[in-house]
């Protein structure tokens, strides 16, 4: 029998993923902060800006494969899918900074209580 309060403790997964860009030290000059929302279910990103990092995710889809010292070789399948490709694409650039939200632009409800005893 389910309990009323099951929902409480198993709440539903967020669809949203806000991604707080913060330019790596070498790119600081070439890329500002950004603040962007993902949804990995639906393969969409927005947000100002968003323009530029679909742009990166085609370019490295033209050969699917990164290059470089630390990853060695990392295959491309699906970035906007797929939450590690996403993260070897953007790590070349930026720390990503993710947090899970109900929806663009908005905090989840635990997010909201969370900082509104903080402050």
């Amino acid at each position: 029998m389910k309990n009323k309060n099951d929902h409480a403790e198993h709440p539903q997964p967020l669809e949203w993923i806000q991604l707080e860009l913060v330019p790596l030290p070498s790119f600081e000059q070439a890329y500002p902060e950004r603040l962007l929302w993902w949804n990995p279910s639906e393969g969409s990103l927005i947000g100002e800006g968003a323009d530029l990092i679909l742009l990166m995710i085609e370019e490295a889809m033209t050969t699917k494969v990164l290059h470089s010292s630390s990853l060695n070789h990392f295959e491309l399948t699906d970035p906007l899918k797929k939450p590690t490709e996403l993260a070897a694409i953007l790590g070349q650039y930026y720390w990503v900074i993710p947090l899970p939200v109900e929806s663009p632009g908005l905090l989840s409800s635990e997010d909201s209580k969370n900082r509104s005893t903080l402050q």
